[in-house]
């Protein structure tokens, strides 16, 4: 959501920023040999080009990205467009590519006000492409204070984009 911008902004520059511990670069990784540095890291704000078609700008931009970070918060849960951009990576065939970060609110909460993940995160999508009354158990890196903070939820998300584990990263730092 683009309230969640500030978030945004702080996550692209600790991605795009994050130098690949020397150990690790070269190593094989979950989807081949691990960079030095992740990059480009796209954002739609800051990346799409004007269009008549927006949804279509979109649909070729995830189709083009490995992974799918999601910035989960009430505001997110209650986006028309976020939820469509996390399905539209589901019938991809990418559900395990998606990367959700807790900025605010709660996982799976009776009060739907301080929900955080949008519907298309928290159902699972059936082979139509629809989406189901099955629930997903999404793992979320969580930056609030009292969950992983912000440095641990920043590695988190870089060990799912690197394809290492999040112990690895942990320990080199």
């Amino acid at each position: 959501s683009h309230r969640d911008e500030r978030w945004a902004g702080w996550l692209h520059k600790g991605i795009e920023g994050y130098r690949v511990p020397a150990p690790l670069v070269g190593r094989l990784g979950r989807d081949g040999p691990i960079p030095r540095q992740i990059f480009p890291v796209f954002r739609d704000r800051d990346e799409l080009a004007s269009s008549t078609d927006l949804p279509a700008a979109l649909r070729d931009a995830l189709a083009q990205s490995s992974h799918l970070i999601v910035l989960c918060s009430p505001a997110a849960a209650q986006s028309h467009w976020v939820n469509e951009e996390i399905m539209e990576f589901k019938r991809l065939g990418r559900a395990d590519r998606i990367l959700p970060l807790i900025v605010d609110g709660e996982p799976h909460t009776a009060t739907p006000e301080r929900e955080c993940f949008p519907a298309a995160l928290a159902f699972q999508v059936d082979a139509a492409g629809q989406l189901t009354d099955q629930r997903a158990e999404p793992i979320a890196a969580d930056l609030r204070p009292e969950a992983d903070g912000r440095d641990n939820a920043r590695l988190k998300l870089i060990a799912g984009l690197l394809g290492v584990s999040y112990n690895d990263l942990r320990q080199r730092e």
